[in-house]
């Protein structure tokens, strides 16, 4: 309850103390995510992704999500004047799905309407964890198998589903770094002009590894 506790702990001490979080392993390609990243790697990491998140920036995206919003208001009353039940779960869950999948890859996806597109399925796969997950259950009562897990290439989440949306970010940025996107301004596009104004350095490749888990661990 007290804001300067608060401030000290996300803003002032944030790089120097509060760094590391609980990593159960078997996390696959996001082993580099910034939510499992620690000390001078998350350091690293933050510094490059922070930029991203600037008002300016965030303000830039708004026309993405406003237009979602406008598809949000005509789903529900497409559904309203045809006197249909509303699943409020599915209706917003889709929104929320949409928004992320935009802002995040540039995918225009109308999950509620299409919803066998390729991204919304893999997309709730990601979502679908669940905690009587036979591999779950093992490293919590045997923790001392992870390692021999994480050798054997097991992961809490479907590696079918990492490696699609990691193939995607990886055709995605290829294709952007052409030039070719169409002006819009996104995470990944947002990422792909901080990689290429850092070029001078010797961390960029490793840079867009974590940029990648990042949106994985995002989405």
């Amino acid at each position: 309850m007290d804001p300067a506790i608060i401030k000290s702990i996300l803003v002032k001490e944030c790089y120097t103390i509060f760094t590391n979080r609980r990593d159960f392993g078997l996390s696959g390609p996001l082993k580099s995510a910034v939510s499992i990243a620690a000390d001078d790697q998350w350091k690293r990491i933050r510094t490059v992704l922070s930029p991203t998140f600037t008002s300016g920036k965030l303000k830039q995206m708004f026309p993405i999500i406003k237009q979602y919003g406008d598809l949000l208001v005509k789903n529900i009353q497409k559904r309203v004047d045809n006197k249909e039940f509303i699943d409020m779960k599915n209706i917003f869950g889709s929104y929320s799905m949409d928004i992320v999948l935009s802002t995040s890859f540039s995918v225009n996806v109308d999950s509620l309407n299409n919803p066998n597109d390729p991204f919304v399925t893999n997309g709730r796969k990601l979502l679908n964890f669940s905690f009587f997950n036979p591999l779950f259950l093992i490293t919590l009562l045997c923790p001392f198998l992870i390692p021999l897990l994480e050798k054997m290439n097991f992961c809490f989440l479907p590696m079918s589903v990492l490696n699609f949306f990691q193939d995607a970010i990886t055709t995605i940025k290829k294709n952007r770094q052409k030039g070719d996107h169409t002006n819009r301004v996104d995470f990944l596009q947002l990422m792909v002009d901080a990689q290429s104004n850092d070029n001078s350095g010797g961390e960029v490749a490793h840079g867009y590894k974590g940029k990648m888990a990042y949106l994985l661990d995002l989405s």
